[in-house]
């Protein structure tokens, strides 16, 4: 009976040492593929931002070297295609608080520490005379109807498929047309979080920024030609603490089923054995 004392201790310090936390700018998208970039060239606005999206399966890092001494003053590196996060992602603001000029410049992107392409990017003066960008290019993942963080415009374009979308702080959310159009999608504030342009199926990406959107509710609408009302969609923000204690609860139960089934058997095995005197 020691020894079966000792089988269930073992058993369960096991079982419980296993468990562990589961866890108005315009902005211009350039798809930095395997073997290629796309576009690769952007005209921007002063003000504009420049976004990188990394679709490898490998590390990347991109910088802009201003006064061609070999060193980037902006850089950045973008981990591998990972659509759950934005790791994968490079962002350059041209913003003009931050000393941004017109003129013409060059983001080098580079793999395996050595140059492999380049974008060049022609920066035009904010004189509010030159026309609105088309919108980003953005490589989406495929609709999925039963992803969280996925929604699809209703063919009225006043209505989502689903009322709400919860996400980690941090998080993104990726939302679709089912109709041909032009969809502006508004944030509670009425500014303008994204726009969906073409056939159907187009879609548009929206990061939550943790430093920009507190836990809670958030609700977006989309922009009514006339003015009226849609249906709102709600994002609610929650801390990924809550997932943890769930996960943890989950690993913790499945855990205890295992050690219980192990003992039950270890039990009827030593009374079917004889026993000593």
């Amino acid at each position: 009976m020691l020894r079966m004392s000792r089988i269930i201790a073992i058993l369960m310090i096991l079982a419980i040492s296993g468990q562990v936390a589961a866890h108005g700018a315009n902005s211009y998208a350039i798809i930095v593929r395997n073997e290629s970039v796309m576009p690769e060239s952007a005209d921007l606005i002063v003000n504009d931002t420049l976004v990188l999206y990394n679709t490898a399966a490998w590390e990347r890092t991109a910088g802009i070297d201003l006064d061609g001494d070999g060193s980037f003053e902006h850089s950045c590196t973008m981990s591998a295609r990972n659509t759950t996060s934005n790791e994968d992602e490079c962002q350059f603001p041209f913003w003009s608080n931050q000393s941004w000029v017109a003129g013409d410049y060059v983001v080098e992107v580079h793999q395996n520490g050595s140059f492999w392409k380049e974008i060049s990017v022609e920066l035009l003066p904010d004189n509010h005379s030159e026309p609105a960008a088309s919108g980003p290019y953005v490589l989406l993942p495929a609709f999925d109807p039963m992803a969280e963080n996925m929604a699809m415009i209703g063919e009225d374009g006043s209505s989502f498929s689903k009322s709400e979308i919860t996400l980690p702080p941090g998080g993104n959310a990726y939302l679709y047309s089912s109709s041909a159009g032009d969809f502006t999608i508004l944030s509670e504030n009425g500014d303008s979080l994204c726009n969906i342009s073409g056939p159907a199926g187009s879609g548009c990406k929206i990061w939550f920024r943790a430093n920009e959107w507190g836990i809670g509710e958030h609700e977006l609408r989309i922009s009514q030609p006339d003015g009226g009302p849609s249906q709102s969609l709600t994002i609610n923000i929650q801390s990924s603490g809550n997932e943890d204690t769930r996960a943890g609860m989950v690993q913790m139960i499945s855990a205890a089923g295992v050690v219980l089934c192990l003992v039950s058997f270890a039990l009827l095995r030593s009374r079917g054995s004889p026993g000593k005197e």
